[in-house]
């Protein structure tokens, strides 16, 4: 059966996770990723995982705390994501950005308070995110995540409250040559 982008980027997200874990070396990395990349069915994926898919995946229970008053925190690049993270932003900026992320999970929880500072979230195309469970007296929320979630992709469920701050979450923005390739030619 024929691969899909999808299901190689799972399996580099896999290989990744195992050089995250000790069990593969950067060179083993580079080696299967381009394999994976190269691959055009299934069973070529699976052997590029073979001797990795008896590693029991043990779930990342820790929570991540990011709290300011008035300054800046920034969580992105290659991080693994935990099940629970609390973001507290009395009068500054957090930026949490998932797009680089190892996540295991799928449902995250993040608490976010917004005082009168922003509160960031920016999720791969894919995900989901539901921000019922956010209250808010003069400030504001934006979800611009929009489109239909791939099955089995993980779930941002954001609790919590803003006063006069911002919640905002979105998908990462495309840079203008990304655009410019994509565009149908005249």
């Amino acid at each position: 059966m024929r691969a899909s982008d999808g299901d190689r980027e799972d399996v580099a997200e896999q290989l990744r996770s195992a050089v995250a874990d000790g069990r593969l070396d950067l060179s083993e990395l580079d080696e299967r990723l381009a394999a994976t990349y190269a691959a055009k069915t299934h069973a070529e994926l699976e052997v590029v995982t073979a001797d990795l898919s008896a590693a029991p995946v043990v779930p990342d229970t820790r929570s991540l705390s990011l709290k300011t008053q008035s300054g800046s925190l920034r969580k992105d690049g290659y991080w693994t994501v935990p099940p629970t993270i609390v973001a507290e932003c009395t009068s500054g900026t957090i930026r949490i950005d998932f797009t680089q992320a190892v996540c295991t999970h799928r449902e995250v929880t993040v608490e976010a308070v917004a005082t009168s500072g922003s509160v960031i979230l920016t999720v791969p195309r894919g995900w989901s995110v539901d921000m019922d469970n956010v209250t808010s007296s003069s400030g504001s929320l934006v979800n611009r995540v929009a489109g239909r979630p791939e099955p089995g992709s993980t779930t941002l469920r954001v609790n919590g409250k803003v006063k006069s701050g911002t919640i905002r979450a979105r998908h990462p923005r495309r840079r203008f040559w990304d655009w410019l390739l994509r565009r149908p030619p005249a």
